[in-house]
């Protein structure tokens, strides 16, 4: 099922949409982008002041909340077998939730050289906790033949003979470990 007149009010920062007959309108402090994400079927909003992804939202399509995560609150939560769960990360760089593997992925970093990745099942156990490929840090969460990715810089020293660094290293999501796959654009 999908959902119908899918609104997005950036003057009044809010969403709304129409799903089985029922009208949804949802409002979001400092929101500036909403789109609906209908491969996986979920409504996604981003919020912060200046532009900031400060917040990210994951909605189902009858309102709920399924995803969220807040960098001010260093709070990633979901939903999980009709209860929340939610685990604390300080430093929250980039999180996702990869609703199709059963993994939430997190990218902190307590200072901006130092980040690590670390993965929760979804019941909020930790999985594991990973330093970045030898020579690589951190930039961000993404996904590579629809399996988890970090997309990683190597800079200077790593880049190939066209000055490319930035590499795709697909997610282990029961290790974490990572594995070199393709470049990232």
């Amino acid at each position: 099922m999908t959902i119908e007149n899918f609104i997005w009010d950036s003057q009044n920062q809010s969403v709304s949409w129409t799903y089985n007959g029922k009208i949804i309108k949802e409002t979001y402090e400092n929101a500036y982008f909403a789109t609906v994400n209908t491969q996986e079927n979920f409504v996604y909003v981003e919020a912060g002041q200046n532009y900031s992804q400060d917040q990210v939202y994951h909605l189902s399509f009858d309102g709920k909340r399924i995803f969220t995560l807040d960098k001010l609150s260093g709070k990633v939560s979901w939903i999980y077998q009709d209860k929340m769960v939610e685990v604390a990360c300080k430093g929250i760089v980039n999180a996702q939730f990869y609703i199709e593997n059963g993994v939430i992925i997190v990218i902190t970093a307590l200072s901006q050289p130092h980040r690590k990745l670390q993965g929760f099942a979804l019941d909020g156990t930790v999985l594991f906790e990973k330093e970045p490929p030898h020579g690589y840090s951190f930039v961000n969460l993404s996904t590579y033949k629809n399996k988890p990715s970090a997309v990683c810089d190597g800079g200077k020293i790593n880049a190939d003979a066209y000055g490319r660094s930035s590499w795709h290293f697909v997610i282990d999501i029961k290790t974490g470990d990572m594995t070199k796959e393709n470049l990232a654009y």
